[in-house]
């Protein structure tokens, strides 16, 4: 192509290009375009070239992300494929551990299973005589079964007794008079068996009476009646009780003695009642030596 200053021919003036003519921008005349071939031509194969290098350039960039997803695919691929690795690893050695622990514990029991047997069959034939199992405990006491142990239950109740220090009485004026224990002597002992609805190591029951004296400096003394019990007294399989010797007080009813709360019993007879046979099962009395 020729490069040429496009002036106009009539006035000098610079001309511009509209469609196929040139126009002045002066004078306004217009003048027809002469094309040389080769300029034609060049101007074909430019565009060509052009158009082909956009077309290379538009399938690189096609070519890159289709590389750039495939990547992108391959690597999740392979990511859950390591996950699923691990997973399947983490399970068989789970699994291995279970197998080996189950084994060990089998054979275990097998070596401890052969050491007793062997340890049984090599016991002299005295010695498996005297093998028998733990007996469950025996609540079921008697008289013989306490008799030896009488004094302790008796010292225990009494302490149990002045531990309750003092109580209060409200006379018909309405004036609170406080009385103070001054004594707790020990009347007698029973068993009550078959005692209905409790527990076992509560079916058999201890009893204490005992006669306290309550101490008013102007009113002087009140005479009443309060018991003790034990309860989880046990047969001793070589003789003789088992006992921890902690004694405990009934709740008294509103026939006992006393003002807020009920003390102890005016009435022997009433503690009695409230302290044994309400427990409804068969009273057996015993000398204050733990006989009959």
């Amino acid at each position: 192509m020729k490069i040429v200053d496009l002036k106009c021919p009539n006035c000098s003036g610079s001309l511009k290009k509209e469609g196929d003519m040139l126009v002045c921008d002066s004078c306004g005349a217009s003048f027809a375009i002469d094309y040389d071939e080769s300029d034609v031509e060049y101007e074909r194969l430019q565009g060509e070239a052009e158009r082909e290098e956009r077309q290379l350039a538009h399938e690189k960039e096609l070519l890159e992300k289709k590389y750039e997803l495939q990547s992108r695919a391959q690597m999740e691929t392979e990511q859950r494929q390591l996950k699923k690795k691990q997973a399947d690893d983490l399970r068989s050695t789970v699994l291995g551990f279970v197998i080996l622990g189950v084994f060990i514990f089998i054979i275990g029991s097998v070596i401890i299973f052969a050491l007793q047997f062997k340890k049984h069959m090599d016991m002299p034939n005295e010695d498996i005589a005297t093998v028998t199992p733990t007996p469950a405990p025996n609540y079921d006491i008697t008289p013989e079964d306490v008799a030896d142990s009488m004094n302790d239950f008796i010292d225990a109740g009494r302490i149990c007794q002045m531990n309750i220090m003092e109580c209060t009485i409200k006379n018909e004026n309405g004036i609170i008079k406080t009385f103070h224990k001054t004594d707790a002597v020990f009347l007698g002992a029973y068993i009550v068996s078959g005692i209905p609805d409790v527990r076992a190591d509560q079916s058999t029951r201890l009893v204490l009476i005992y006669q306290v004296t309550w101490h008013h400096d102007d009113l002087g003394d009140q005479i009443c009646y309060d018991g003790v019990y034990f309860d989880g007294i046990r047969v001793n399989p070589n003789g003789g009780i088992i006992s921890d010797f902690s004694p405990k007080t009934i709740w008294r009813s509103d026939a006992a003695w006393g003002w807020a709360c009920a003390y102890s019993f005016e009435d022997y007879d009433q503690c009695y009642r409230e302290n044994i046979t309400a427990l409804g099962g068969t009273v057996t009395q015993l000398d204050v030596d733990g006989s009959i």
